[in-house]
């Protein structure tokens, strides 16, 4: 049996994405799910992560975006129909999403900081191990790890309804070790640090998979918080 390839990672920022490019990827079936949402702002964050799976889809395969099918499974994760493993994700203005073939795939972005303090939100949701890693630069390292558990939790198409405290990690650049429930298989990680925000990845199978970056800024558009820069992963560094 083949390799599985490599997982690729496409981020961009939304105000660099102008309403006639997006238009040019979205189909007549996006407008009208994206029709349901009443706040404009949430219309247009629908409309451009669209837009940006379809253009990281035609990347992937060769096919032009706006042929793929896509569809959200009830927990609201997207799937594109007969084609290859997607995950989506933003944060503020940053989009960013995953496309690999294979078994399912999670990625998740923040750029910024929680409402709450980090110890406090640290303490509530994580192990006393990662407490303890966090406490060390707290903003920063629970940024890290809430990438990559919601990274996870999105690879197993659950959304936060999972549970953050379902996967322990443990990182130390440049390897992260990954603990769940006993007679489950743990999940790949990869964990990739921007200028001022950090991206995670989440997968099943293959451990060693070598993991794509890429940004998609048209039309001379800036990248303020790249390039990703990949900081740890489990399994031997690709």
């Amino acid at each position: 049996m083949g390799r599985a390839g490599p997982l690729h990672l496409y981020y961009a920022d939304r105000r660099c994405l102008a309403d006639d490019l997006v238009a040019t990827l979205v189909t007549a079936a996006d407008r009208e799910r994206s029709a349901a949402l009443t706040h404009p702002r949430r219309r247009a964050e629908f409309l451009a992560g669209r837009a940006l799976l379809r253009y990281a889809l035609e990347q992937f395969t060769g096919r032009s975006g706006p042929s793929h099918e896509l569809r959200v499974t009830a927990e609201g994760k997207p799937e594109c129909v007969a084609g290859p493993a997607i995950s989506l994700s933003h944060s503020g203005e940053i989009l960013a999403c995953a496309v690999a073939a294979g078994s399912s795939i999670g990625v998740d972005v923040e750029t910024r900081k929680p409402r709450t303090p980090a110890m406090a939100l640290a303490a509530q949701y994580f192990s006393a191990f990662e407490v303890s890693w966090v406490e060390a630069d707290p903003d920063r390292r629970f940024q890290m790890l809430w990438v990559l558990k919601e990274a996870y939790l999105k690879a197993l198409g659950m959304g936060l309804a999972g549970g953050l405290g379902s996967l322990e990690c443990r990182v130390e650049p440049p390897l992260i070790e990954a603990r769940i429930a006993e007679g489950e298989a743990p999940p790949n990680l990869g964990l990739f640090a921007g200028r001022t925000c950090h991206l995670g990845v989440a997968w099943f199978g293959e451990p060693t998979r070598p993991i794509n970056v890429a940004s998609w800024f048209p039309a001379g558009g800036e990248d303020v918080l790249g390039p990703f820069e990949r900081f740890a992963t489990t399994g031997a560094p690709q």
